[in-house]
Order: structure tokens, then C-alpha cells, then sequence
């Protein structure tokens, strides 16, 4: 039984041994398993100490025009403090802001603990922006001044698109001050960005109508460009220093600050739809969580109160999540992003559940404090053998307002005029509070550390984040279940409690790039699988983490994943003889990479952790290339009416392969060699590539085939998979050696693998 992990991970689960039962797993629509077959068409901020919502402080100065703190006129970025910045939004009773409080008013709490404040000051919409005469006006800065709002549309129907799109345009009337750049985002399953970050109100509307006037099936286009644009504006950042030339940037369009800020800003946007790559899935709760989580995420590596405006027919949180959702909000608090959910459903909202709320709200505290200090959850392998209880969390709205009010925003909902609560936001964007602390923090454990304040003023109500995760010094990470195995990486000695392989694929080149595929694989058989008697079920718990750093020994990407399995007490042992299968894809420039890997298993509280060398070569343009060998574990079949997914390397037409680095195959009961590769033929030239395959054994060739390769598919290139029955090879090692030729070019790639009786 095979379970789909969102990201391309994957945990089979045999009722035989997995290599004995290579050919029937690997059975599919148009794949035939005798003889040999083919198959086509197929910032500022880098967090001193663990600084969780920006390491820039604003110095308070004090003026005479008013009482309290009042706007710095220089702003001074600390580097050696190890602080937690807040933003406050503070209102009296009529829900006016108060602009006069004065540091003395106020107490603050880390984990229960009062805590000294260093740095309390005002900040409003102007700033230092334009402010005194034409000699005092200071420069503006848009890498300091920044203010970003990125508006998040997701699951609306006909009305609610309407509701949306009315609330939304009349946001886009409020007045937008040179440092407010708004970006607009879809999420479908995928997340698509319609319009990169900008201050200019036309392109804003435009994609504002197009996010609530057109299917979201048609966003995807318009996103791959935007995409392929600030891909461009990346490619020009490492050829050309633009950071002390003024300019206006074009990613999408959005014209926007200074040419640093622009490609900065291209540069986040960009990343956000790379990390989101790595974790969406196909189910809708996953999909929101993750886009969300990769949207936040990126916008940490700029300063300033971010805001995002979540336009959705509410958020469903199954019990598996609950600990991914509260990850977003430790990664909102840690990148200063506020959250305001509203509920595009508006008064046609279904009856809340009375029983749910209740139970839930009760819930709602304990779980931030106490869920956030555990490993976050993915629940990917237990949708295929347990309901999970997806029905607890049934009112749509409870986590809206648990997501909008823990990270300082507030939930618009019930309502079909939108209009008075997105003037609040407004101003909450326009003015608040920064206030700094220094916590006496002894250990980075990745835990989440509550924070409370109290004000002394009577009738005043403080808008401000829940807490923050208490992260190493310069650590990125936002998801608590990261920090053993970034400790395992970071261990003199690499930890080995257990075995499991992990390697990088080649295949094609991306202009100046080439692509890469990333297996991470474990055998379950070495992870601990925990009996739950009261489900009569048993439960293993893998963390991954993979990391792709550069010859200067700098993180050039990075993946991750926690994935809880969930197995009947009948299946439990099949599950034993299984796999955990991880793949990514990425495109690296040519040079000399390590891959850093770490697998923890969380029930047995053991890990293992190693290093990988990847050298990326200088492919020539002009001659036909061959991707690595690829191994097949099995090939799942492509759903009906699903399309191929050309950006990954293992999807043809016929399906999707899982690869294996286990090159162990006994023959008993039929088993069979079969594996991918991929042929990338010369563009101009009208000759055929010709394909060889050789099996060696001993150094002596004892088996040769020559198939005829199919045409190219629609993007040019030719995916193959091929299968060699072994009933009639002796036991031992052998190499596979796979040769392609097109006119006087040729290149050739082997695979080892090894037959047990």
C-alpha cells in the first residue's frame, strides 16, 4: 500500500519483502514489465541571537511637539543584542489609537517573567519620510521603511468573490504611503502570486479583479511569468551589484524603491514560491497551511510591520495539523507579519457549531503554549488509514481567529461590510508601537516562550503577538521539530544510529543551471514504531532535514520535513519492510556543493545525520546529454485528467517515478531490474539519438539491448523507463551502462546494482 506525501515523499508499505515484489509495484497503465520498454510524452534581518521579529531597533528620540514617544529621527540598527522585537497596537475603549503611551504604562512578560524594556518608541505612516524642511529631510530608505501587505485569496465561491472584491478595491482606495508595497497572492492547491510587491494602484486592481473575476485554473500561467521575471531579476543580482544605484524595479510589473530594494524584494517573492514548492499538497488544509507558512517565512528577511490580509471561506485545521498551524504563528511573530483573516463568506456564513466551539475554545490557550513546543506535524501517511478525526475542528472561523489574533491582526468576519474594520487595518499599518526586550534565554531548544503584557492605563486594549520560538543565533528555522536535526548537522562527530541513503540525481540543464533531483530514503524497518493500544495502531514519527550548501560552505537551498505514520496493528509489520521516500528537485550553476542530510526518529529519540559531495559540470550546449541513472522502486499511475508536472523530473506522461538508492534486488519470484533516465537530444540537429544499454557482470557484458527511442515530448526532451527481467542472471554485483549518441556527440551514465537469490 503506498501513502502520497505531500512534497514527492513517500512511505510504501508491502505485505512482502519490497524487492520481491518489485515487478507487480512497478505495474501501470502503458508499462509493460517483460522485455525491455519505454514510456514518452512525458534585509536586514538574519537574526542576531534569536531575534524572532527583526534584528533592526528603531532608537526612540523625544521632541517637544507631543507627549510620549515620538517618531526617531535616525534609526539605529542594533547587531549585538539579542532581542525580541514587538509591535503594539494600542486603542482606547472607543477604539481610537492611543498615541501617548509612555513606557512606564507598560509591563512585559517573557514565559511569566517581567522583563526590562530597552527601546519603546512610536512609529506612524510618515516617519521619517518626508517630515521638516528640504535640508532636514533625511533620504528615505526603502530597505529600512519598508511595510509590506500581501493579499491572500483562497476558496471563494461566486458571492464571496463578490464581497472580496468590493472589500478589497476599497482597501486599495486608502492612502498608500511611498513605503506600503502590496503584493497579491491565489491559493488553488498551489500557491500563485498574481502581482509582486508594488505601490502601484493600477496594477493592484488588475490583479485584485483578476484574483476574484477569473477561474483559478487560469492563474497559473500568469504566476509562471512572473516567476520566469523574477527569476531574470535573480540571475541579474549575481552578475551585477545594484545595491548604491538608484533605480525602479519590474518583476510583474511593480515598480518599486531603490534598485536594492527592488531586486530584494524580487528576491523574497521568488523564494516564497520556491520554499512553498517543497510543501504543498494536494489536500486543501495542507495546501493553506503551507502557502501560508511560505509567504510568512521570506518576508522575515526584510524589517518593518508586515501585514497579511487572508481573504478565505475561513480555516479548516485538521487534529493531524494543529501543530503546523501553530508553527505559523511562531514564524508570523518571528517575521513580524500580522495576520487579519477574513471570512469572505460574510453574513451567509453557516451556523457555527456549538458543541465544536466550545470545546475548542477552551483548547485554543493551552494548545499555544503547549502544542508550539513540540515537533510540528505533517500528516501525509495517515490519511490512508485513519480519519484522524478530521470532524473535531468544525467551526471554519475558530482558527481564522486563533491564526488573525495571535499574531497581533484581528478576524473581519460576519459581516457583508467589510469596509470599518479595513479602515482599523489600515491604521494599524499606518501606526503602532515598537518595543524591545532583551530575555535571559539559557538554551536554544526551539521552544515556543509566551509573551504578555499589561498596561497601566485603564480602558486601553494592547494588540500584540502570543510569543515567538526560541531559535539559535543567525538560525532561520521557524518549525520546532528542525532544531535536533540542525543540532545533528552541527555535531562534531555526524551522528549513525541507523543507515539510510540520500543522494542527488542530475538531469537537464535550465539555461545556465542544471537540474537536480534529491533522494532521501530510510528503511522502516530501523525506525520505532510506538503501539497505541486504545486505536489498536501503531505510530512512527520522521523528521527530515536536507540542506544544499555552496563551496563557501553558505545554505544555498534547503528542505524539511516532519512526517507522523500511523499503521493498524494488522499492517504493522508490512509497514516494517517499507520505505520512506523523499524527493526534491532544484537547479544548481556549475560548481562544487555538499549535501547535508539529517533523519531523527522522534518516537525512538535516535538520529542520523551525513554529508554528500555534488559536483554541477559545465554542460556543452551543443551536444546531446543523458540524465543520471534513476533505479525505479515503483511507479505510481497518473490520475485521470491530472497533468504532468514538467517541472519535476521523475513525472512522464505514464505516471510518476519513486526512485530507490537501494540497488539490492533478489530474484526470487520473478524480480526485475527497472530504472529511468531521461534523454536531453540537440535542439537544431535532424539526427536520431541512438540508445545502448549494456548489463556487465564481472567487467563482462551479459546482456546488450539497443531500443528505438521514441520522438520528444512537447518540451523537447525524452523520458525513458526500462525494464530487464533477471530470472535468468546469477547472483552477484553488476553495473548497468546506458549510451546515447546523436551525431558526433555521445554521453553515457552507469548505475550499480547488486542480485541476491
Amino acid at each position: 500500500m503506498d501513502c502520497d506525501f505531500m512534497g514527492k515523499t513517500r512511505v510504501d508499505q508491502t505485505g512482502e519483502s519490497p524487492d520481491t515484489t518489485r515487478a507487480q509495484r512497478l505495474s501501470h497503465p502503458g508499462a509493460k514489465m517483460r522485455g525491455i520498454f519505454r514510456s514518452n510524452g512525458s534585509i536586514i534581518m538574519r537574526l542576531t541571537g534569536f531575534l524572532l521579529f527583526s534584528a533592526c531597533m528603531l532608537a526612540a528620540q523625544e521632541t517637544s511637539k507631543a507627549p510620549g514617544p515620538q517618531p526617531a529621527s535616525q534609526p539605529v540598527i542594533r547587531t549585538g543584542a539579542q532581542e525580541v522585537l514587538l509591535d503594539l497596537i494600542v486603542r482606547d475603549k472607543k477604539g481610537k489609537a492611543v498615541r501617548d503611551l509612555n513606557p512606564n504604562e507598560l509591563e512585559v512578560y517573557d514565559e511569566g517573567t517581567l522583563q526590562k524594556v530597552t527601546s519603546f518608541r512610536l512609529v506612524t505612516a510618515n516617519d521619517d519620510v518626508g517630515l521638516g524642511s528640504a535640508e532636514e529631510r533625511k533620504p528615505y530608505d526603502p530597505m529600512r521603511q519598508l511595510r509590506l501587505v500581501s493579499l491572500v485569496f483562497e476558496g471563494l465561491d461566486n458571492e464571496s468573490r463578490r464581497l472580496t472584491r468590493q472589500a478589497a478595491l476599497e482597501f486599495l482606495k486608502n492612502p498608500l504611503e511611498q513605503n506600503v508595497y502590496m503584493a497579491v497572492f491565489i491559493i488553488d492547491q498551489r500557491l500563485y502570486v498574481l502581482q509582486q510587491f508594488t505601490n502601484d494602484r493600477e496594477l493592484l486592481r488588475r490583479a485584485i479583479d483578476t484574483a476574484t473575476t477569473r477561474q483559478y485554473t487560469e492563474f497559473a500561467n500568469q504566476s509562471a511569468a512572473i516567476r520566469k521575471e523574477l527569476e531574470q531579476v535573480e540571475h541579474g543580482m549575481s552578475t551585477a551589484d545594484t545595491g548604491s544605484q538608484p533605480g525602479r524595479g519590474n518583476a510583474g510589473g511593480g515598480a518599486f524603491g531603490s534598485g536594492m530594494a527592488s531586486a530584494r524584494m524580487a528576491q523574497m517573492t521568488l523564494n516564497i514560491l520556491r520554499y512553498e514548492e517543497t510543501l504543498t499538497s494536494d489536500q486543501q488544509s495542507r495546501s493553506s497551511i503551507y502557502s501560508l507558512m511560505s509567504i510568512i517565512r521570506e518576508q522575515a528577511g526584510l524589517p518593518g510591520r508586515k501585514t497579511l490580509v487572508y481573504f478565505s471561506g475561513g480555516l479548516t485545521v485538521s487534529e493531524a495539523l494543529i501543530q503546523q498551524f501553530h508553527s505559523i504563528i511562531g514564524a508570523a511573530n518571528r517575521a513580524n507579519v500580522s495576520v487579519y483573516g477574513v471570512d469572505a463568506r460574510g453574513l451567509n456564513s453557516e451556523a457555527l457549531n456549538s458543541t465544536g466551539t466550545s470545546m475548542l475554545a477552551t483548547a485554543a490557550d493551552s494548545s499555544r503554549t503547549q502544542q508550539l513546543t513540540d515537533a510540528s506535524i505533517n500528516p501525509d501517511q495517515v490519511k490512508e488509514f485513519d480519519t484522524l478525526r478530521d470532524s473535531i475542528h468544525s467551526n471554519p472561523q475558530q482558527k481564522l481567529d486563533e491564526l488573525s489574533t495571535s499574531t497581533g491582526g484581528f478576524m473581519i468576519a460576519n459581516t457583508n461590510d467589510f469596509r470599518p474594520l479595513l479602515r482599523r487595518m489600515s491604521e494599524d499599518i499606518e501606526t503602532y508601537y515598537e518595543l524591545a526586550y532583551v530575555p535571559q534565554i539559557t538554551a536554544y531548544d526551539g521552544r515556543f516562550r509566551r509573551v504578555s503584557l499589561k498596561v497601566g492605563r485603564p480602558n486601553v486594549k494592547v494588540q500584540t503577538r502570543s510569543g515567538y520560538f526560541a531559535l539559535p543565533p543567525n538560525e532561520e528555522s521557524v518549525m520546532a521539530y528542525e532544531m535536533p536535526l540542525l543540532n545533528a548537522l552541527n555535531a562534531a562527530t555526524l551522528p549513525r544510529s541507523f543507515q539510510y541513503r540520500a543522494a542527488a540525481l542530475r538531469f537537464g540543464r535550465q539555461n545556465d543551471k542544471l537540474e537536480y533531483g534529491l533522494v532521501v530514503e530510510v528503511p522502516m524497518l530501523d525506525m520505532t514504531f510506538t503501539e497505541d493500544k486504545e486505536r489498536s495502531q501503531y505510530k512512527a514519527h520522521i523528521g527530515m532535514l536536507a540542506l544544499i550548501k555552496n563551496s563557501k560552505g553558505e545554505v544555498v537551498r534547503r528542505f524539511s520535513r516532519d512526517v507522523p505514520v500511523t499503521a493498524p496493528a494488522d499492517k504493522v509489520e508490512a509497514f516494517r519492510r517499507g520505505h520512506f521516500t523523499q524527493t526534491y528537485h532544484l537547479a544548481l550553476a556549475p560548481g562544487r556543493y555538499t549535501l547535508e542530510s539529517a533523519i531523527m526518529d522522534q518516537e525512538g529519540i535516535k538520529g542520523s545525520a551525513k554529508r554528500v559531495s555534488v559536483v554541477v559540470p559545465v554542460e556543452p550546449a551543443a551536444a546531446v546529454s543523458l540524465s543520471s541513472l534513476a533505479l525505479i522502486r515503483r511507479i505510481e499511475a497518473q490520475p485521470s485528467g491530472a497533468q504532468v508536472d514538467a517541472e519535476d523530473p521523475f513525472h512522464f506522461q505514464g505516471g510518476r517515478v519513486v526512485p530507490t538508492l537501494d540497488g539490492t534486488i533478489a530474484v526470487a519470484g520473478g524480480g526485475e531490474l527497472s530504472y529511468y533516465f531521461v534523454v536531453y537530444p540537440m535542439p537544431a540537429s535532424t539526427e536520431k539519438p541512438q540508445l545502448t544499454m549494456m548489463f556487465l557482470h564481472d567487467g563482462k557484458v551479459v546482456a546488450k539491448a539497443a531500443p528505438e527511442l521514441p520522438a520528444p515530448d512537447a518540451t523537447g526532451i525524452i523520458r525513458y523507463v526500462a525494464s530487464l527481467p533477471l530470472a535468468s542472471f546469477t547472483p552477484g554485483d553488476y553495473e548497468v551502462r546506458t549510451i546515447v549518441k546523436q551525431g558526433a556527440t555521445a554521453a553515457e551514465e552507469h548505475a550499480v546494482f547488486t542480485i541476491n537469490p
